[in-house]
């Protein structure tokens, strides 16, 4: 995939939550005050320094803080609602549609190793992951068989 303007993960973090915030009719000062409360100190500034792209990361900690109290799935907060390019690296890009496949554990990224990538998800979403539909021919490799999985795997 090219390089089109592919936002960065925390780029798409400071949009997602203004945008939500926004829906939401919270002020800055009460996001933060709500994020306080769940025990990730941020202030009015911190919000705002995010918002406008002031600040450059955002911790696993803060970003599901930041989903649990604006009501939303983490994955909506780090990928865009929208197709387009996205950078799920500093140097690859693949569309938005794929980074939520793979975020959620459902598909591997393009040279993938879908062996290991499947051996990891748990047995019991194992038959979830079986019906998502795969972008590309390639990644048609279906999980194993639960029948064949050990639980040590």
């Amino acid at each position: 995939m090219e390089h089109e303007e592919a936002p960065s993960p925390v780029e798409v973090i400071a949009r997602r939550v203004k945008e939500v915030r926004g829906r939401k009719g919270l002020t800055a000062q009460q996001l933060a005050d709500r994020l306080r409360d769940a025990g990730v100190p941020w202030d009015r500034a911190t919000v705002t320094k995010l918002e406008t792209n002031r600040r450059q990361n955002v911790s696993v900690v803060e970003l599901l803080a930041l989903a649990r109290v604006l009501d939303v799935a983490p994955v909506h907060l780090l990928v865009p609602l929208h197709e387009g390019p996205y950078m799920v690296t500093p140097v690859e890009a693949v569309t938005a549609s794929r980074a939520r496949l793979w975020i959620r554990g459902d598909t591997t990224l393009k040279g993938g190793d879908a062996q290991i990538y499947y051996s990891e998800v748990p047995l019991d979403e194992i038959r979830r992951v079986a019906m998502v539909p795969r972008i590309e021919s390639s990644a048609r490799v279906f999980p194993p068989d639960v029948s064949t999985r050990r639980d040590d795997q």
